[in-house]
């Protein structure tokens, strides 16, 4: 008998993606962190530093360097926040969606979720089979990320996919606006 717990915390392909999602999960946190340094160092804005909502924390900056940010700075700030949340809690579907409000292109990694009941050599080489043929199993991307995919199927689907890099990429790029506004406060 399997244990299912075990052969998911202990698989190969778990270990395939594991890094690329901590990096992507560092990445996130580093803009929250920069974040709320930054309306730490600003008088005016220290009383958000440690809101709990950083969307709150997000709008004061918006705020206070209004035209120093395009609409498109605070667009990228927004949804890498979003993107981050999703991240973190594991919401993998939801989080390609916010790469895809990104502009981020994103594809199907191609993972297939085959239902194997009673799992003999026989048939999981039928099933695997069949998943390659496209005749059998669902694709987890045509999945909400509560369907029978779960968070082991979405993690899979979203390492396949690069998904991971892709939002560590995103991450950077707001980390680089976060840093550009610390350099003006600066200078000022």
């Amino acid at each position: 008998m399997i244990d299912r717990g075990k052969f998911f915390l202990k698989s190969i392909a778990m270990e395939m993606f594991l890094e690329s999602f901590k990096t992507a999960a560092a990445d996130g946190a580093v803009v929250e962190l920069k974040l709320r340094l930054l309306a730490g160092k600003i008088p005016k804005l220290q009383k958000y530093a440690h809101q709990k909502r950083l969307e709150d924390i997000e709008d004061e900056i918006a705020k206070h360097f209004g035209d120093a940010l395009s609409a498109q700075d605070k667009e990228i700030l927004g949804l890498c926040r979003q993107l981050r949340n999703k991240v973190l809690h594991t919401d993998f579907r939801a989080a390609r969606d916010k790469l895809n409000e990104l502009g981020v292109e994103t594809q199907s990694g191609g993972v297939t979720k085959i239902d194997l009941p009673l799992p003999s050599m026989t048939q999981v080489s039928r099933k695997i089979q069949e998943a390659q043929a496209r005749t059998g199993g669902i694709l987890v991307a045509d999945t909400s990320s509560t369907d029978l995919g779960g968070v082991f199927g979405w993690f899979l689907e979203s390492g396949q996919a690069s998904d991971f890099q892709k939002a560590s990429e995103a991450f950077k790029k707001a980390t680089a606006i976060i840093d550009r506004l610390s350099l003006e406060n600066n200078n000022h």
